[in-house]
């Protein structure tokens, strides 16, 4: 059975007299730039992706949610990116939990507990062969539990990710006249209300899911809504996306300005992708949305119960989207928004996150040794060399992709200017064939005749 669910209530000791610095993003970049690393209680490393806190990755932002609280209960913070995983972890490192499936922890003292945070990709996670070298697994769905626990011969227990309250206040910091980002409508223009299905809201209807490539379950289903309501999208690589032209596209919008764009929205739209929905592995925009007074509609329903959200309306495709996105119920979303300010706050995950911890670092107190033997740091470093490698075949790919683009543009300006070079050529020389007619039909006319005779004559020629 998996551990139980966050306790309820939003704050946690010493909470009441936090300065507002240390509410929002001033927090954050002070936590990822390792300026609150130390603590009383030892110190938590989060091996992410990157510790770039405006570069759109889903793992700081939770790591970092997390941490935020946890640095109130005494516990140092700090990120372990991707960029620094060929580098031994640092011996002062109590505890590290790893955000991202494909970090191998061959470089990790072998006094540091180690916790897998298994949010989504759970069967990577799953088939890892090196599982066993993590203390505990946390994983964010009871499905998710279940799985891990099949595979992982120590504690594996649910812990959800959440939502920092002191963020998504529900406050509408800033009118939606304008865009968040400081950008324009892709057309350029402002869509006009359609319907009063938004009341009070700027916004009708905003989904904020990045676009990789990959067509996404929710993409037909969003097009399908855009011819009866307003939709405004925001998120990464708008320019590859071929969406219907009622869609307003605004580009990225950082971490920062979601509370504002949610709480300036009457629904979200929430799209998993497969590896999520397989195990129910919920995202931040179910947990930010709701905490932020939109009603969000997601294409997933199961696990909501887990959750307490079983209450949230849910879509498969276009009409059922539509018919979620409906009327909007003002009591329900106060309903499921208490439940999201009960339940799932990072303050409260921190709380059972700190027991946690506690427990794993006191079993692994004293253990001798500074390594975790010649093999999984070997497997450690060539993990890294392969990444470097991936790396460098990408900027090889995306360079060779923007020689090919612009060469395609360049063939194609010079087809152009051949066509039209043709053109001009043809229009010459049906204009001097034209006039070598004319001239033809003058020389032959009876009055040219006639004027070379008197020509002749009169000595003029």
């Amino acid at each position: 059975m998996p551990a139980p669910l966050s306790p309820t209530g939003t704050e946690t000791p010493g909470t009441e007299a936090v300065h507002p610095d240390d509410r929002g993003a001033g927090l954050y970049r002070a936590l990822a730039a390792g300026d609150r690393r130390v603590g009383p209680r030892g110190t938590v490393a989060f091996a992410v992706s990157t510790a770039d806190v405006d570069s759109g990755a889903g793992d700081v932002y939770v790591a970092l949610g997390l941490g935020k609280y946890l640095e109130r209960l005494g516990w140092g913070v700090q990120l372990w990116p991707m960029e620094q995983w060929d580098t031994p972890v640092p011996e002062d490192v109590t505890v590290l939990v790893s955000m991202v499936e494909s970090f191998v922890p061959g470089l990790v003292p072998e006094h540091t507990a180690l916790v897998a945070w298994v949010r989504n990709w759970t069967d990577t996670w799953a088939d890892l062969p090196y599982l066993d070298e993590f203390d505990a697994v946390w994983a964010s769905s009871t499905r998710a539990v279940e799985r891990m626990a099949a595979k992982h011969r120590r504690r594996v227990s649910l812990m959800p990710i959440g939502v920092d309250l002191e963020l998504f206040d529900g406050t509408q910091h800033q009118n939606d006249t304008t865009h968040q980002n400081g950008t324009q409508p892709q057309n350029g223009t402002q869509h006009q209300p359609q319907d009063t299905h938004r009341g009070t809201h700027p916004i009708d209807v905003v989904t904020t899911v990045n676009f990789w490539g990959a067509e996404r379950l929710g993409t037909a289903a969003i097009d399908v809504l855009a011819e009866s309501r307003d939709v405004v999208w925001y998120g990464a690589n708008r320019e590859h996306l071929v969406r219907s032209e009622r869609i307003d596209h605004r580009g990225i919008a950082s971490f920062f300005d979601l509370p504002a764009v949610y709480a300036s929205s009457a629904f979200v739209v929430d799209d998993l992708i497969p590896p999520a929905r397989k195990y129910a592995t919920h995202n931040s925009r179910l947990f930010e949305g709701l905490a932020s007074g939109a009603l969000v509609v997601t294409n997933c329903a199961d696990g909501l119960a887990d959750l307490g959200l079983e209450d949230v309306p849910t879509y498969h495709d276009g009409p059922s989207l539509v018919d979620a996105v409906g009327e909007r119920d003002d009591d329900l979303v106060a309903r499921l928004r208490a439940v999201v300010v009960e339940r799932h706050s990072y303050a409260a995950r921190a709380a059972v996150a700190d027991a946690a911890l506690t427990e794993i670092v006191a079993e692994r107190a004293g253990r001798p040794g500074a390594h975790r033997g010649a093999f999984l740091t070997w497997t450690t470093h060539l993990r890294e060399q392969l990444r470097r490698t991936e790396r460098e075949r990408d900027t090889h790919l995306s360079g060779v992709h923007d020689i090919n683009g612009r060469l395609i543009t360049a063939i194609e300006d010079a087809q152009r200017a051949a066509a039209a070079s043709d053109a001009t050529i043809r229009t010459l020389s049906e204009e001097r064939d034209r006039l070598a007619r004319r001239l033809d039909e003058v020389t032959r006319s009876r009055t040219f005749r006639l004027a070379e005779r008197i020509a002749r004559i009169t000595g003029r020629r």
